[in-house]
């Protein structure tokens, strides 16, 4: 028997599995691409915001202090941290830990979030293999890869896609493994680490069990189970953060913040929200797709594992909804909506197509498949022409820039930073001082102008609040330096 060359040998073995898991070898090949295409421009774009520097700030505080809170001046925190969580522990703490292994600075920090990124896709894709075919799988992973908001979110140190990673991996112990309790601890990580968006989880599932039970008593049993397994996110919440649990003032502090984080009058938000929705093409279609998923549902098996994520992702999408419309116009809201939305559309569109042919008399399943690939294919074309066209995925380095320039002009001087908390991230922090102003909150830190000895470097944004009240000190006490980027450094004279 003539023996087989090794090459050919290694070929034979490895064509069963490119056979047998062509879709995987598919998917890995898109997150490469995903990823590679992300470290690219990874500490560029998006660029880096406040939500992001306070993130990175407080894990930095963790990782050196071992406290969760904004470093304010040297060795000193701001007081009130339970206000400044909107990126909770389940992102900062991990975050800080990795500092510890890789060293601090903003790369590693973004690319801390590259992993999250990966980890999003990857659940995705194979949680909607679990419940839809291959097919349907790549198609979600097509959507959500082609969505430009994905990464203006994905990329930065806030809570959005970790919590969706967790959503999903909730998703796959609940409809796949039907353990409730582990559902739980998975769903309440994700609503501490992110609050304003996630915390719709609580009455989203509550309604969707409600609607899918087959009892009352098989409601409680897993309304129970869910709730106790969220119980340990939200101890260790209190543990990590709060000084003072048992203070009532300090939960009614909470309570006033979460009622109206925006310190802006409501009833003109939601007029206003209103109005705009048909002069939102991500609303439009957003409403579009939610509209045929609301449809959908009718045709769907009811108290299936399908049946019970059609309708948490309705419920979500009202909420979610109801949540942007509140808000000043903030469309990060309803990402997680969008995300959940792009997630079932290629099983939704596999439902509806062949039910609206058929009731055009058309049966053949050839010409079904054909006409739900079309519907997708325009979709993810339409997304990714968006994406790398008209997306407006901001982009800069200028915080690294000018945090470089006063590292080299100034190395040994005291810093004082206006509203400026992303240039915080490159410089000293055992001497920065910092004010910031967030909505909804007052504001973090003292004004470095106000102290008995102030910085001897100030740095502002070129319009800022606490720059324009304050003029009258440093024109007085200080000369500006340098003006580039949209910031100011001023130095005392």
């Amino acid at each position: 028997m003539p023996e087989i060359p090794a090459s050919s040998h290694e070929d034979k073995l490895r064509t069963p599995f490119v056979r047998k898991r062509w879709d995987i070898v598919c998917a890995g090949f898109i997150i490469l691409l995903v990823l590679a295409w992300s470290f690219s421009i990874l500490t560029t774009k998006p660029k880096l915001w406040t939500d992001e520097a306070v993130s990175i700030n407080i894990a930095r505080s963790f990782l050196t202090h071992g406290v969760l809170s904004v470093q304010v001046a040297p060795d000193t925190f701001w007081e009130s941290a339970h206000l400044v969580q909107s990126t909770g522990y389940p992102v900062t703490v991990p975050l800080s830990v990795f500092f510890k292994v890789f060293g601090y600075g903003f790369d590693q920090a973004r690319i801390f979030m590259l992993i999250w990124v990966f980890v999003a896709l990857a659940g995705g894709f194979f949680l909607a293999r679990e419940l839809f075919s291959r097919y349907e799988a790549l198609a979600s992973l097509f959507l959500v890869t082609t969505f430009a908001s994905f990464y203006a979110s994905g990329r930065t140190v806030v809570g959005e896609i970790p919590g969706f990673a967790l959503l999903l991996a909730g998703f796959y112990f609940l409809l796949v493994r039907r353990q409730y309790f582990l559902t739980g601890i998975l769903w309440g990580l994700a609503v501490v680490a992110k609050p304003s968006v996630f915390g719709l989880i609580i009455p989203a599932v509550a309604i969707t069990l409600f609607f899918e039970r087959f009892s009352f008593t098989q409601f409680l049993k897993q309304s129970c189970a869910i709730a106790l397994g969220m119980v340990p996110a939200a101890l260790f919440w209190v543990f990590f953060v709060l000084k003072t649990p048992f203070q009532a003032r300090m939960w009614q502090e909470i309570g006033v913040f979460y009622k109206n984080p925006y310190s802006s009058d409501i009833t003109q938000n939601i007029l206003h929200n209103l109005s705009g929705i048909f002069h939102s093409t991500t609303l439009i279609y957003f409403g579009g797709l939610f509209a045929i998923i609301l449809f959908a549902r009718f045709l769907i098996k009811n108290k299936s594992p399908l049946s019970f994520l059609y309708t948490f992702i309705i419920a979500y999408g009202v909420l979610a909804f109801l949540y942007y419309l509140r808000s000043p116009g903030y469309l990060r809201y309803i990402l997680i909506a969008e995300l959940l939305i792009l997630f079932i559309t290629p099983y939704t569109v596999g439902v509806l197509v062949p039910w609206v042919m058929g009731r055009l008399k058309i049966s053949r399943l050839l010409y079904q498949n054909i006409a739900v690939a079309c519907v997708l294919g325009t979709l993810v074309f339409v997304q990714g022409v968006h994406l790398f066209t008209a997306a407006d995925i901001s982009s800069s380095d200028n915080a690294w820039k000018v945090a470089s320039h006063i590292e080299s002009v100034f190395p040994d001087r005291s810093l004082g930073l206006l509203n400026a908390p992303e240039l915080g991230l490159f410089l000293n922090s055992s001497r920065t001082f910092l004010v910031l102003d967030l909505l909804g909150i007052p504001p973090v830190g003292s004004n470095p102008l106000f102290l008995e000895d102030p910085p001897d470097i100030i740095v502002s944004h070129s319009s800022d609040r606490f720059m324009d009240e304050e003029r009258d000190i440093l024109e007085g006490r200080y000369a500006a330096s340098l003006e580039t980027g949209g910031y100011v450094v001023f130095v005392k004279r």
